[in-house]
Parts: C-alpha cells; structure tokens; sequence
C-alpha cells in the first residue's frame, strides 16, 4: 500500500489540492473590517453614545461659545485645561446634565427661554433685540454647522436647568451665623498671644547630681546603654609571605588562591556587621 501510494504521490498531492479548493472559498471568508471600527464615544446611563452624537454635541459648544454663554460653558467644563479635555467634559457633563434635569423634573417654561434668548449679547443692539442681527446669526453661523434656531433655544434651556440645580444645591445648605463669624474672625480678626521662654540654665544651676547618682543611673540602664564592640580600620593589607613569593606554578596558584578567599571572607564579614 505505502509502495503505491509512494508510487503515485504526485498524483494524490494534485486531487488533494483540489479538494481544499472549495473548502479554502466556503469557510474561510474576508474578515468584516467594518463591524471592527467601534462607533461609540461612550456609555452614560446605559446608554451608547456615538460619536456622530458625540461630535454634535461639540457644535453646540463651538454655538454656546459664540453665544457667549461664557458661565455655561465654564461649569460644564471646569478644570479641563486642553482642548480635546474640554470637549469632553462638556460632552458628558451635558449628557448628566439633560439626564438629571428629566428626573428632578425640571421643565423651564417657553416664555423664559425666549426672555434669555432675546438677551443674548449676539442678538443686542443699541435699542435692545435686534431681529436683523439674530437672523444674520442664524444664516452666518447657525447654518454652517448644520444647527437651526431650535439649537439655541436648547442650549438657554440648559443654561435655566443647570440654573435651577445650582439653587436646589444651595438651598440644602446652611451654615450657622456663628460658625460664619468664627471663621472670618480666624482669617481676618487679630490675635493676641503670650509667650513664655524657658531658658535651661536657669534650672540646670539649681540642680546638683552627684557621682552616686550617676552610678546608679549607669547600674540600672547598664542594658540600655550597652553598645556593640567597635574597631576602626583605615586599610588592610593581605600579602604573601618571603617563602610564599618564592613559588611558582601550581603552588604559587593555591597560595593565591587562599589570599583570594580571605580577602573574600573579610569583605563580607564587614557586611554582615555592618560596617561603616
């Protein structure tokens, strides 16, 4: 059987090869690189945030910007310090932002939001609301990024609910009047201290001890006071003796060997001990 197959092997390669054909084309297919990119910007409230919302929300910054909604955008991105941090913040905190007005129920009213959007500096002239300036607003710069008159009136909703969080912050918070004083008299009031100084020859020359004391003093802390034994080393010399220089060959080799092994042995003894 090995001897046919041996025999007829060129043959046998060709029908195998023609047999993976089909299966190489059935099974093995061209990967989907488009399910590979990842749309998504982030996840808030078990919500995916894609980056087509992500990138919308950064033209309403670039709006509440031109707007000037300075203090808006300021509390929605504070501490970011570099551009891209600051598009973010602004992203997600305006996403917390809409999501926990919903649920405080907070809805500022239609007349509101248009008293705010008629006093937006944009829109002002000499004689108060300018319609021509708000309508020049609208085509120069609204339409470029692809943003309507309903953008506008979205953000001054979100500007009157972050508002109105801020008030419900701060009317949970109370602090006492007396704590208010006692903390402006500690950073601005003026203090009055005494001192006093204790110089230690003044009891040091009414204090006599003698050599009974001491003694005694040394015999009950003798433990304490007891220290290690020292020895100071300036160099250490290992040499070969008169006789020793005399070797040669392999005796010479061992003596050395030996010298070797002390100096070896010294140096960690001086680890062990810990010496300085």
């Amino acid at each position: 059987m090995m001897k046919l197959l041996r025999k007829h092997r060129h043959w046998l390669m060709i029908v195998i090869a023609i047999l993976a054909i089909p299966f190489i084309f059935y099974f093995v297919q061209r990967p989907d690189y488009g399910a590979m990119r990842s749309d998504q910007f982030a996840r808030v409230y078990d919500r995916n945030i894609s980056m087509l919302e992500a990138q919308q929300t950064v033209r309403l910054l670039n709006l509440a910007q031109a707007l000037g909604m300075s203090n808006f955008v300021q509390s929605l991105t504070a501490g970011a310090t570099e551009q891209n941090q600051i598009y973010v913040q602004f992203i997600l905190n305006l996403l917390i932002l809409r999501h926990e007005s919903a649920r405080l129920g907070i809805r500022p009213n239609p007349s509101e939001i248009a008293d705010i959007v008629r006093g937006l500096p944009p829109f002002h002239s000499q004689a108060g609301f300018d319609i021509k300036k708000f309508s020049d607003f609208v085509d120069n710069t609204l339409s470029p990024l692809g943003l309507t008159e309903e953008h506008i009136e979205q953000l001054v909703r979100d500007q009157l609910c972050l508002n109105e969080i801020k008030q419900l912050l701060a009317a949970g918070v109370s602090i006492p009047e007396a704590e208010v004083n006692a903390n402006y008299e500690r950073a601005y009031d003026k203090l009055f201290v005494s001192l006093i100084r204790l110089r230690p020859a003044d009891f040091t020359k009414e204090i006599t001890i003698s050599e009974e004391d001491v003694r005694k003093y040394y015999e009950s802390h003798k433990a304490e006071l007891k220290t290690n034994e020292k020895r100071k080393v300036e160099f250490v010399s290992l040499t070969l003796t008169d006789e020793e220089k005399k070797l040669s060959g392999k005796e010479r080799i061992e003596v050395l060997q030996k010298l070797s092994d002390h100096a070896t042995d010294f140096s960690q003894a001086l680890l062990e001990k810990d010496a300085n």
